[in-house]
């Protein structure tokens, strides 16, 4: 009787064991991506700053966001954070959130707004540690400051490999 009372509770853990594993596969999975996040997923170029002469490039894959810097003195670096949007707000909304720069340094949020224009995203943000823009409108001084993200389209293959070559002589 003891012996197989034994069989039953290893059967039981066992059993138990599975369950809480498929439990925690399914936990790990990916949410599916809706709305206007969904729109967003890929790469995407900007330029910012008093001449628009600082091109952004950012990756959007899920809610984290990288971006390459580029200054008009060829100076290169990244940033990595997140992003949060409110697409069902009467003026959609976009966070910057939990950005750190080259050093590691955070940055503070950047609060913005947001609309699509056919397949640009215009954005209007408040600028890092400043109150979210309630309109479409840059500031005196900078902020808050307006931008239009364009999607990066693919390269023909053979555009790309060409450039690929270059860069390596």
């Amino acid at each position: 009787m003891i012996e197989a009372q034994r069989r039953l509770f290893a059967a039981g853990a066992c059993f138990a064991a599975v369950l809480f594993a498929a439990a925690r596969a399914d936990d790990a999975k990916p949410a599916k991506l809706t709305g206007d996040l969904a729109k967003l997923q890929g790469d995407w170029k900007t330029t910012l700053g008093p001449n628009n002469d600082v091109e952004l490039f950012l990756k959007i894959e899920g809610n984290v966001v990288s971006v390459k810097v580029k200054t008009p003195e060829d100076t290169e670096f990244d940033l990595k954070g997140e992003i949060k949007l409110d697409d069902k707000a009467k003026l959609k909304t976009i966070d910057w959130l939990k950005f750190t720069g080259p050093n590691g340094d955070a940055a503070p949020d950047n609060l913005g707004i947001y609309e699509f224009q056919g397949e640009d995203v215009h954005v209007c943000n408040g600028g890092p540690g400043n109150q979210r823009p309630t309109e479409f409108k840059t500031g005196d001084g900078g902020n808050p400051h307006e931008f239009v993200l364009k999607r990066v389209k693919d390269q023909p293959k053979a555009e790309s490999a060409q450039q690929s070559k270059q860069a390596e002589q």
